[in-house]
């Protein structure tokens, strides 16, 4: 019987949740979202960029704004001895991929992985 109900809420669930997902397919503009080698993050990162900043072939950190439009600037760990830690490809080129998550716990709370330049909202 539980099965039967947690089933139903989750139909119901995708129902509701079909209409912005057809509209944001249909009309939202996707933006690949690439990696830009720097020496220090930019003042203004442009959307649709995942700064790497360090020396050579060791990053240190990344940045990018955070997809949902809200303007902020998110920064992100990539040393591997200080937690929480991301990390990148070992030839970081191309399309942008971040692993594990980024979760804001404060402002819009976004939800998201960057993978193969897409936002995958979670």
């Amino acid at each position: 019987m539980n099965s039967i109900v947690s089933f139903l809420f989750a139909v119901r669930a995708w129902f509701v949740s079909a209409p912005s997902r057809l509209f944001n397919r249909l009309f939202r503009r996707q933006v690949i979202w690439l990696f830009e080698h720097v020496e220090d993050f930019p003042d203004e990162p442009s959307t649709g960029r995942v700064y790497l900043a360090g020396d050579g072939g060791e990053f240190w950190g990344a940045a990018m704004t955070c997809p949902c439009g809200c303007g902020e600037t998110i920064e992100l760990n990539l040393l591997p001895q200080v937690r929480p830690r991301w990390s990148v490809p070992s030839a970081p080129s191309g399309p942008a991929t971040l692993t594990p998550s980024v979760w804001r716990r404060r402002g819009c709370k976004s939800h998201f992985i960057v993978r193969k330049g897409q936002i995958v909202w979670c």
